[in-house]
């Protein structure tokens, strides 16, 4: 059977080369016969191309840490799902007296706190209408069970979902991968050229060509699946089925059985370990190879596109026909590109010249110009000042465009002037501070009466006068009195 299957895939191998070489020597043969290919692929030449050929080998690994995880957790919930915890459970109900099978001191207590439930009373015989009856069961609805219950809900989930992307995606990868692109010009037409081809399969058989990890060669995925039907078994188990929907809200209660029980407490564990990982379950290696492309290849790569080429030449010939149109899409306002006003900073290579040198041979040599001048970086407040300048004369030209009689606007000043202007200003702000600066000095200089000093006599006598009360001030005091 193995010999067949190979001398299929000989046959199939054999067939495929066969149509091969009959497709190149198609091309091959219209290039050598029709002049147009030679012109079209000496553009296709001339023009800017790359190609690139790149071999990726993509291995991937399952994680093992959630796979030890949960089977270090599978034996707890074994037993937790075996022996449940159970608890007695008491439900009361009131039923008429033909009824009533279940009755207990309590039921005796209600009767006498409830006397409108008497119907009769025939000496000391006491008969009621109604009694409450009292029901004891066992039941597995604890809190602990709900919490084993929703863990194992989560659990199946969690590794079904990584089960299936493992076996979906899992498998190792080789990709190979081939990208043209060439940018030229043909009869005046501007042409982009862009093709690219990706090819994947197993990497099976492919020997000791790529790299592997020790995790490859384990029986890991086996226990995956094993882990898989474990699992699936808790979720179907009568346990699972008798809780039914008695599921629990998170954040998990820290009961005084969970905290002291072991198997609890390690399914615990496992419930804050599956809450934090978010990994899909399995890690990549990615080997990737940059090859050399054959020139034959690539000869037979320019035939095969300049066909290609013609090709679509012929049937879509940049015309645009409304009945064709399939779906269309129009701007909503218009596309209005806008002049840039700011000046980007200026290096002083950016002026540099090149300068014949006789003496070196002609050999090319660069003279630095002189810097410009700079009155510094303009600051937002002045490009909002200089654009509402300049939206302003056009306005003024606007204006005056549409009334011929209206006087036409000054010539803008050339750069010589505007720095003779700068000079004169400074110039008058410095005759202005000096002549300032003079008014102030004689402004400090003393006056004529300040000049001539009082005698030591003069003065005594001023201070007594000052100090002598004045004859209102005696009559004020007179009347006090």
């Amino acid at each position: 059977m193995a010999d067949e299957e190979k001398t299929e895939q000989k046959n199939g191998g054999d067939s495929f080369k066969k149509v091969y070489e009959d497709a190149t020597y198609f091309v091959d043969s219209m290039v050598k016969e029709y002049r147009v290919f030679p012109m079209i692929l000496g553009f296709m030449r001339e023009g800017n191309a790359s190609i690139e050929l790149k071999k990726r080998y993509m291995l991937r690994a399952i994680d093992e840490t959630w796979v030890n995880i949960i089977e270090d957790t599978i034996p707890c919930i074994e037993v937790l799902t075996r022996n449940p915890s159970k608890f007695i459970e008491e439900r009361e109900e009131l039923l008429p007296i033909e009824l009533s099978r279940n009755i207990s001191p309590r039921s005796l207590q209600h009767l006498s706190q409830h006397t409108n439930l008497i119907s009769k009373i025939e000496g000391d015989k006491i008969t009621p209408s109604k009694i409450l009856n009292v029901f004891r069961e066992e039941t597995i609805q604890t809190y602990e069970n709900k919490f084993l219950n929703t863990l194992i809900n989560r659990l199946y989930t969690f590794v079904a979902r990584r089960y299936q992307i493992a076996k979906k995606a899992g498998q190792d990868e080789k990709t190979t991968s081939l990208e043209f692109l060439d940018d030229f010009t043909h009869e005046n037409v501007k042409v982009k050229m862009q093709f690219k081809m990706e090819i994947s399969e197993s990497t099976e058989g492919m020997g000791e060509k790529v790299e592997k990890n020790f995790t490859y060669t384990t029986d890991l995925w086996r226990r995956v699946e094993k882990l898989y039907e474990v699992v699936a078994t808790f979720a179907s188990s009568p346990f699972v089925q008798e809780m039914g929907n008695s599921f629990i809200r998170p954040p998990v209660m820290r009961t005084n059985a969970i905290l002291k029980n072991k198997n609890l407490r390690q399914c615990l564990a496992l419930w804050q370990f599956i809450e934090s990982y978010e990994a899909a379950g399995y890690s990549m290696l990615v080997q990737e190879d940059l090859e050399k492309v054959d020139d034959e290849y690539v000869r037979e790569l320019y035939s095969t596109l300049a066909l290609q080429y013609l090709i679509f030449r012929h049937n879509i010939q940049n015309e645009f026909d409304a009945e064709n149109v399939l779906a269309s899409d129009l701007t909503d306002e218009e596309l209005r590109p806008r002049m840039v006003s700011e000046f980007s900073k200026e290096r002083e290579g950016d002026y540099d010249v090149s300068v014949p040198d006789s003496a070196e041979k002609n050999a090319d040599r660069k003279q630095p110009m002189p810097s410009m001048i700079r009155y510094g970086t303009l600051t937002p407040e002045d490009k909002m000042m200089l654009e509402s300048l300049d939206a302003a004369l056009d306005a003024a030209e606007i204006l005056r465009q549409g009334d011929p009689e209206r006087p036409p606007l000054p010539e803008p000043k050339t750069e010589e002037e505007l720095l003779a202007e700068a000079r004169a200003f400074a110039e008058a702000e410095e005759a202005d501070s000096e002549e300032a600066a003079d008014a102030a000095a004689v402004s400090r200089q003393p006056s004529a009466d300040s000049e001539e000093a009082e005698t030591p006599e003069e003065a005594a006598d001023a201070a007594a006068v000052s100090r002598q009360p004045s004859a209102d001030s005696e009559e004020a005091e007179t009347q006090e009195e």
